[in-house]
Parts: structure tokens; C-alpha cells; sequence
């Protein structure tokens, strides 16, 4: 049922997206230098090319000519040229990124939910005992390593000692594919390792919040009871596991909102062609008409994902009720 507090949500994520636009707007034209210097001492063109630059790109415009012009560019989804890869588009750009992107974060989202709940619910059932200690502990030591080093050492001894995988990109270069079979293959063979090290640094905190959230469901009055009128330990499970699932749940919708911003640091570790590794190339040579692109697709789907959450909510908590009022 669509309420009140709803729409006061919907009032406050527009307030949060606008303001998120501005500093997207605002922090890169902040930063020293511009596109056009990068660019020309990259590929050493002449002054003459840069000052054709700045006048093309409008960046020697006032900042609220700039404003306007980046606010028609996003929501009339025209979003212009890339200034690195011109005279290609943002939008090309984004949709061939974008699959790759969508493939990395879907499948690590999946596994990372799964694993974390799933260990999570063991070491709440059976708290107390060995089970619960070497689960808790194991999820402890893992949550404090960082991922990048994690990442490195993958690729270290996965792919440059043992050669198993591929350390880099998505596709092997130069391959010719006889059928769809070989394709996917090569692709999920790319796919392993980040997804891996995406789900061994991940899974953790699903598995303490999960582990934590059922421990105090269990002492609840209401499983006491169904514990009281002999019900099996299944049924009392279903109960437990519906309002335990609420945190849990909230992390996968924070991190299925931002799958189409990309894992920075994934995909530019393992150089995966993919949304991530498109801003972090951005971030380098100032393209703002990329940037602007995907944090206003982030944006939106950070946005939805938290309304639908609290729409979740209702259905998996019976005590949960938003009313008129």
C-alpha cells in the first residue's frame, strides 16, 4: 500500500539524487587542470588543437552555462561524446560497457547473498557451538582483508604461477569462437577469478548480519511460543528466518543498486572491460560527459533499489505496516 511514509521517501531520494548531480557537476571541473591539457600531452597535439578543444567542448563557458548544459545533456539522454574515445558516444560507450558490468555484479551478487545467508542461518541455528565459532571467526578474519590485496594475490597465484586463469580483460584477445559454446566458455573462464574474490571479500558481512539478526529473532516471545506448542524446528525456522532476513536484504538491494556504477576496483584490478573501469578512466582523463553518465544511471538505481526494499519489507515482516495517516 502506497503511504505517507512512501512518498516522504520519494521527496527525499529526489532531494539526494539532485544533490548527488551537483557534486558530480562541481567536484571534477573542481580538480586542476582540464580534458584538453590531458589529452594533448598524451598524444602531444599542438596548442592551436587544445584551444579547438576547450571552444568545442565548452569548457571555457561560465560554470552556470556549463550547469544548464549538463542538466539538458542528462535528462533528455542526450549525453554527448566521450571526450577520450570521441568521436564515439557516451551512450555507446555505457551500452557496451554495461553488459559486461551487469554479468560481474549479478553472478558475485548471487553467490555473495547465498553464501553469506546460508553460513549465516547455520552459525545462528547451532550458536554456541563449534559450528557457530569456526563460521563467526572465519567470517571475521576474511571481512579484514582487503580486497584488492586479496584480488593481487589471486591473480598472482591463480594466474601468473598456476596459470589456471586469465588475469586480465574479459575475452581473450585474437580468439576466433567456431560455436556460442566456446564463447561462453571463454567468457566464464575470464569470469572466475573476480568473481571469486568479489565473494570471498563480500560474503562475510552477510554471514555475521545474517548470523546475528536470527540469534535475536530466536529469543523473540513469538518463537518461545511455537517453541512452547511443540512445533518442529522447520516451521519455527520459516518463522525466524522471514524477520531475520530484513538486514541481509537490505545490503543486497544497497548493492544491486549500485551494480550499474561497476566495481571500480574489481574491474581495474582484473582490467575488465566493464562501467567500473570506464569511470576509473574517466576520473584520469577528466571525461565529463562519461562521468555524468554514470553516476546519473547510478543515481536512478540506488534510488529504486531502496524503494523497493522498503516495499520488500512489508512482505517479508508481517509487523511491518505503513498506514495512511
Amino acid at each position: 500500500m502506497v503511504t505517507r511514509f512512501l512518498y516522504v521517501r520519494l521527496l527525499r531520494s529526489l532531494i539526494v539524487f539532485l544533490t548527488i548531480l551537483l557534486i558530480v557537476f562541481i567536484l571534477p571541473r573542481a580538480m586542476p587542470g582540464n580534458p584538453a591539457s590531458i589529452l594533448a600531452n598524451e598524444y602531444q597535439l599542438p596548442s592551436s588543437t587544445v584551444k579547438v578543444l576547450i571552444e568545442m567542448w565548452k569548457l571555457d563557458r561560465p560554470w552556470h552555462e556549463q550547469l544548464i548544459a549538463y542538466f539538458q545533456t542528462l535528462f533528455t539522454g542526450q549525453w554527448g561524446f566521450s571526450y577520450k574515445y570521441y568521436p564515439r558516444t557516451v551512450y555507446e560507450l555505457v551500452m557496451e560497457r554495461l553488459p559486461w558490468t551487469l554479468l560481474l555484479l549479478g553472478t558475485s551478487s548471487v553467490t555473495v547473498f547465498l553464501t553469506g545467508v546460508g553460513l549465516g542461518v547455520i552459525a545462528g541455528w547451532r550458536r554456541n557451538t563449534k559450528v557457530d565459532s569456526i563460521i563467526t571467526f572465519s567470517a571475521v578474519l576474511i571481512y579484514a582483508v582487503p580486497y584488492y590485496w586479496l584480488a593481487l594475490l589471486f591473480q598472482y597465484v591463480f594466474g601468473y604461477l598456476l596459470k589456471w586463469f586469465p588475469i586480465t580483460q574479459a575475452l581473450t584477445p585474437g580468439m576466433i569462437y567456431r560455436n556460442v559454446f566456446e564463447y561462453v566458455a571463454d567468457v566464464l573462464w575470464h569470469l572466475t577469478l573476480p568473481v571469486i574474490a568479489m565473494t570471498l571479500t563480500a560474503f562475510a558481512s552477510y554471514t555475521l548480519v545474517t548470523r546475528n539478526s536470527l540469534v535475536d529473532i530466536l529469543s523473540e516471545d513469538f518463537i518461545l511460543a511455537l517453541k512452547a506448542m511443540g512445533l518442529p524446528d522447520r516451521t519455527i525456522m520459516r518463522h525466524a528466518l522471514r524477520n531475520a532476513l530484513l538486514p541481509p536484504v537490505t545490503m543486497l538491494a544497497i548493492r544491486l543498486g549500485t551494480i550499474v556504477g561497476g566495481a571500480v576496483l574489481t574491474e581495474t584490478v582484473f582490467s575488465y572491460p566493464g562501467i567500473g573501469y570506464l569511470i576509473y578512466e574517466s576520473i584520469l582523463y577528466k571525461d565529463y560527459p562519461v562521468l555524468n553518465a554514470a553516476f546519473f544511471m547510478l543515481s536512478i538505481t540506488i534510488i529504486v533499489a531502496n524503494l523497493c526494499a522498503d516495499l520488500l519489507y512489508m512482505l517479508l515482516d508481517p509487523r511491518i505496516r505503513y498506514t495512511r495517516g
